[in-house]
């Protein structure tokens, strides 16, 4: 008898084998795909910003867990049974991975929200804890409310309301958790909560396999995106947990509990945009007209239906009335489906979804995915069987949408299928150890994310911290207005944010969403400060001289130049800075 891949070889099945074969070769393809993204950069002109943190963060991390699989060969799983872990077991260490998320936030992220989406939500959820649905803009204001916002509003706000092209699902939550505890720890509870029912649906999908469950749960709490998106403000955790809730109520198929999934799909529909919650649900109530539910695939088809025409259609119209808003275009738009699709690239975001979780996450599951497939081809009614190929289905389209991200730690479009790829790596476990087998491969590979979440913290508070202190440091100047001239700097201007519901001084405003009039009337009426390239070199921030809109933004600034309104905010200084 001889070990190889991980498995014990010998008096195999062709099953057993096949999952070898696939595990051994997984990292020779891994090679060529990390390879393959690489050579995309050779003819490149400069760095798009996904270009940057490919080369600089996932390749060199991706590398190192590939070599851990080409090592990884020569180590077992005997068979045997592992201690079974404990309920108290999981409960402590999912406490555990909260604290460290939340603690996270205000120490690694600086307590900082750093992107648009960030900071758009947190708006959203001190309006909504204040009782409104939207943020008023002072009418004093409003002929710069575009200058002082970030992106992503819905244009039917106008010139009084800052409102969220996002759904407000997510925003709802923060602002329950605020009215009781920090707002930061809403995405902790949140993963709390996910990784709970992960835990539930895995002792009822693998209930003789303490094995199984066990490796699930580890590969869940090794994750470093988990971990990571758990310390920002994007709703991306709340996908994972509600799709872990539903989950788990569906597939106990009972009337209640189908029930109750249906509320929480509704929701779910309401966390962020309808159609992440869509494309994980889809595949799964796709198998119910397999298996001819037909009168339970059309309670969920006419429910998903209503659903969506009321957050798509219905939700915008209820702003309309609510805040007495014109009915616009937009309103009546609702909010549409992502226009990204031009935008694919999976060889840089597979990568990085790859890179930011445990290295034994992927490989399993593409083997649990390919045994789903074996096992209802052997038996086309095998219920377990139907319910991994919905879980497959949902992945499989989730690694094809592959569109742009901008910021993100790891790749965040597919983070609520971060439960069900867990769930296939058990049963890709499964066909590897048809019987109960120590879990020394996933121990090690916990070790090894052990590893890279040190590196990765490092690299989270390396781009992080020069924009939570430019942005602390501008926020205590004696000024009235701070001007922001985003040239030079990597989403520079995502610094500009309404801080959640209030307006105070400094005012940020975005320098290439001013023209020469209001200009003049700032200049007039207040103290005006500018911080630009000089200073995103100084903090540390990456520079960008890619703008389209570069030239507007040179004219206004020769202007305040020439009149002398604007005063360096920001004293001069020397850092280090890598540029696109």
């Amino acid at each position: 008898m001889t070990v190889r891949a991980g498995i014990v070889k010998g008096h195999q099945s062709g099953e057993q084998y096949a999952a070898q074969a696939m595990l051994r070769w997984f990292a020779i393809g891994a090679s060529v795909w990390l390879l393959a993204g690489m050579a995309t950069m050779i003819f490149a002109n400069g760095l798009r910003f996904e270009q940057y943190v490919f080369l600089t963060q996932d390749a060199p991390v991706a590398a190192f867990l590939i070599g851990f699989l080409s090592l990884l060969k020569g180590q077992a799983g005997n068979p045997g049974s592992p201690p079974e872990i404990r309920n108290w077991q999981i409960g402590v260490a999912i406490v555990a991975v909260m604290a460290i998320a939340w603690a996270g936030h205000h120490w690694l992220m600086s307590g900082y929200s750093l992107s648009r989406d960030e900071a758009l939500a947190r708006m959203s959820a001190a309006a909504l804890a204040h009782g409104q649905l939207a943020m008023p803009i002072p009418p004093e204001w409003r002929a710069y409310a575009d200058a002082m916002s970030p992106d992503f509003l819905n244009p039917m706000g106008g010139d009084r309301y800052w409102i969220s092209l996002y759904l407000p699902g997510s925003a709802a939550i923060e602002a329950l958790v605020s009215q009781f505890a920090d707002p930061a720890l809403t995405q902790p509870l949140l993963l709390g909560l996910g990784l709970l029912m992960l835990w539930d649906v895995s002792r009822i999908l693998f209930p003789d396999r303490p094995d199984i469950r066990t490796a699930v749960m580890l590969l869940a709490f090794s994750s470093c995106q988990l971990l990571f998106t758990a310390m920002t403000a994007y709703a991306m955790t709340a996908h994972f947990a509600l799709n872990m809730v539903w989950l788990a109520l569906f597939i106990r198929d009972r009337t209640c509990t189908h029930g109750a999934a249906l509320l929480v799909g509704f929701f779910a529909l309401s966390l962020h945009k309808v159609q992440f919650h869509v494309l994980f649900a889809g595949p799964i109530l796709a198998t119910l007209l397999w298996r001819r539910r037909w009168a339970l695939s059309a309670l969920y088809a006419v429910s998903y239906a209503i659903f969506l025409i009321v957050w798509m259609k219905l939700y915008p119209l209820l702003l309309v009335d609510r805040l007495d808003l014109s009915i616009t275009a937009g309103a009546a738009k609702g909010v549409s489906l992502s226009p990204r699709l031009a935008s694919l690239q999976p060889l840089l975001y597979l990568t990085r979804f790859f890179a930011w979780n445990n290295a034994l996450l992927v490989p399993l599951a593409l083997i649990g995915m390919k045994g789903a497939w074996r096992s209802l081809r052997q038996d086309a009614q095998d219920r377990r069987a139907l319910l991994f190929i919905g879980l497959t289905g949902g992945c499989a389209i989730g690694m094809l949408l592959t569109v742009h991200q901008g910021l993100g730690w790891g790749y965040r479009y597919l983070h609520g299928y971060i439960g069900p790829f867990c769930l296939l790596a058990g049963l890709g476990w499964n066909k590897l150890y048809p019987s109960p087998a120590s879990l020394r491969p996933i121990w090690l590979a916990v070790m090894v994310s052990m590893a890279t979440v040190a590196a990765q913290g490092v690299m989270v508070a390396r781009f992080v911290t020069p924009y939570a202190r430019l942005h602390a440091h501008a926020a205590a100047l004696p000024v009235d207005i701070l001007l922001l001239d985003p040239r030079g700097g990597v989403f520079a201007q995502d610094i500009v944010r309404v801080p959640p519901n209030m307006v105070h001084r400094p005012i940020f405003m975005d320098l290439s969403k001013l023209d020469k009039q209001r200009v003049d009337t700032l200049c007039r009426k207040y103290r005006i400060g500018i911080i630009d390239r000089t200073d995103y070199r100084a903090a540390g921030i990456l520079a960008d001289d890619s703008r389209p809109d570069a030239r507007h933004i040179a004219r206004i600034r020769a202007y305040l130049d020439l009149t002398g309104c604007a005063r360096r905010a920001l004293p001069s200084g020397t850092g280090s800075q890598a540029s696109l």
